[in-house]
């Protein structure tokens, strides 16, 4: 009989072993938040992926230091449950959207209620432009709003539950609840596509890192994923049964993992190349909602009353070829770019924006116009509060030059090479902090296309500080790019970048009709050329 048990147990712990093998997963259980009283129905993480907020039929927004996982704050004001919670890109704003028939702003530092806009329906889901500047909503209408101005555009479009910007910030996925999903162009506000296929209410929409996908779960129990460009659907997954699908669908933000709430309220995890489904777990009698961390190591999930948040169990490697490398987000290209730009102040003519391009000879380039024909100047780096927030608060550099100069973050820069012509000089730094990086340009740019977006970076006079601004590049005039766009007064000398994040100009002027005119990058090769600047580039 001893032997009988043994032979089990050895068995038993073989099949343990197989099936651990089996159904390895990517995701283990690694803390329970608690503090909700009811279904926690949205969840959004902060953009640099240390917050956590969570809301639901409790009608209250939860804050969490996903780190330590305790409460940081709670927002109270909604009436009723509130069906989705979204961070501005800057991190500083947080959108909520309710059954009350209000949508509210948050100060996220201070739990201020900044702003409160009615509506005549509950409004359903929310979500900021990748900029920043603008803020959908669903409802018994469309709206977008420009989040400084409050200036509404409101859609012909009915009954939308779930809203998603392309991740350049061009497109607006809307889900209705008539099963259909409306692709619009944001800038002209004009209706692009309707991809038609679900027939149930499309509950949640998600677009893929690199924009060409879109997820979108639905009451008729599926998920599907659409080529945007052609409008089609590539593959559907039937999760079921029918209007038992209430959660969200994501991607992870390395876009080869989409995580969604099945019929039967718990967490599947699907494979976007081939629509294998992966694994399906939970710790919860009820799963109502889903986000990955900015970084993708982070998942939570949203139950009754509690938030659970699963940790990558092993690094996952990005599967790329050089056909699909993955495209940088409007995100990603401010973050790699911001340290690079400085902000000049040059007393008796005024300010402007520089880029630095060679980070060993400490050189920066930016407007003939704006360095003057003074030999030194002073220049500012973009600080980090205690936080390692970025400060844009204009007075605080001007007042606290003393105390930057001692942090590395202020330094006087003088004037190597000029030229009136072309509007460009050449300043070289006295110092610069270890933060700084030096701009990715090439000395023969790649080629943009009439209508692509670029992104433009600069400390706009009487604004805030290195903000950014979207444009559309028109033309090239050898001389200076033709682009369209809102920039301003102080943004001279600051990089005009294309999708791939690569410097291909710089700000040299505007007028009041959003044309501005950039310098061509290859200038920049040639200013250093005619002055024999000592640096660091070559060609390549």
């Amino acid at each position: 009989m001893e032997r009988v048990h043994f032979r089990i147990l050895i068995l038993s712990i073989f099949v343990f072993l197989l099936s651990s093998a089996s159904f390895s997963q990517d995701y283990v259980h690694y803390k329970t938040l608690t503090g909700h009283t009811d279904g926690v129905v949205s969840l959004a993480f902060s953009p640099d992926g240390q917050t956590l907020a969570s809301a639901g039929e409790d009608d209250i927004i939860s804050l969490w230091d996903v780190n330590i996982g305790v409460r940081k704050k709670t927002f109270y004001g909604h009436k009723d449950y509130v069906s989705g919670v979204a961070f501005s890109p800057d991190g500083h704003l947080l959108a909520s959207t309710s059954g009350d028939r209000t949508m509210r702003l948050w100060d996220v530092n201070t739990g201020q209620n900044k702003t409160t806009i009615s509506s005549v329906w509950h409004v359903s889901d929310v979500a900021f432009s990748p900029d920043g500047r603008l803020l959908a909503n669903g409802g018994w209408s469309l709206h977008v709003r420009d989040v400084e101005t409050g200036k509404l555009k409101q859609f012909e479009e009915h009954s939308v539950f779930s809203v998603a910007f392309s991740p350049d910030g061009c497109l607006l996925a809307s889900g209705k609840g008539d099963g259909t999903i409306r692709l619009r162009d944001v800038d002209a506000a004009k209706h692009r596509k309707s991809l038609i296929g679900h027939t149930g209410m499309v509950n949640s929409v998600s677009f893929s890192p690199d924009g060409e996908t879109l997820a979108s779960s639905s009451w008729d129990g599926t998920i599907r994923l659409w080529d945007v460009t052609a409008g089609l659907c590539k593959y559907t997954l039937t999760l079921g049964p029918s209007r038992s699908l209430l959660g969200d669908v994501k991607f992870s933000p390395d876009g080869q993992l989409i995580a969604s709430v099945d019929g039967n309220r718990r967490i599947r995890l699907f494979d976007v190349a081939t629509g294998r489904h992966k694994e399906t777990f939970t710790k919860d009698d009820l799963v109502y909602s889903v986000a990955f961390s900015p970084d993708g190591r982070l998942l939570a999930s949203g139950g009754l009353g509690t938030v659970q948040l699963w940790k990558l169990s092993t690094p996952q490697p990005i599967r790329t070829t050089p056909s699909t490398l993955p495209k940088p987000t409007a995100n990603q290209i401010y973050n790699n770019a911001i340290r690079s730009v400085m902000w000049i102040v040059n007393p008796g003519i005024g300010e402007g924006s520089g880029v630095l391009i060679d980070k060993k000879f400490k050189l920066v380039v930016t407007n003939a116009h704006v360095t003057g024909k003074q030999n030194t100047i002073d220049v500012y780096f973009p600080a980090p509060d205690e936080k390692g927030e970025l400060i844009k608060d204009r007075n605080f550099y001007l007042t606290n030059a003393g105390v930057l100069k001692r942090l590395g973050y202020y330094t006087k820069a003088h004037v190597i090479a000029r030229n009136e012509k072309t509007d460009l000089a050449i300043i070289r730094l006295d110092g610069l902090p270890e933060t700084a990086r030096e701009i990715d340009w090439n000395f023969t740019p790649p080629k943009t296309k009439a209508g692509e977006l670029v992104y433009i970076l600069g400390n706009p006079a009487k604004q805030e500080l290195w903000r950014w601004t979207l444009g559309e590049f028109l033309n090239d005039h050898g001389d200076f790019l033709h682009i369209q766009s809102d920039v301003f007064g102080g943004n001279s000398g600051g990089p005009v970048l294309n999708k791939q994040g690569i410097l291909i100009g710089i700000v040299a002027r505007s007028d009041q009709l959003m044309n501005a005119a950039a310098i061509p990058a290859r200038h920049i090769s040639r200013l250093l050329s005619e002055s024999k600047v000592k640096h660091a580039r070559t060609r390549r």
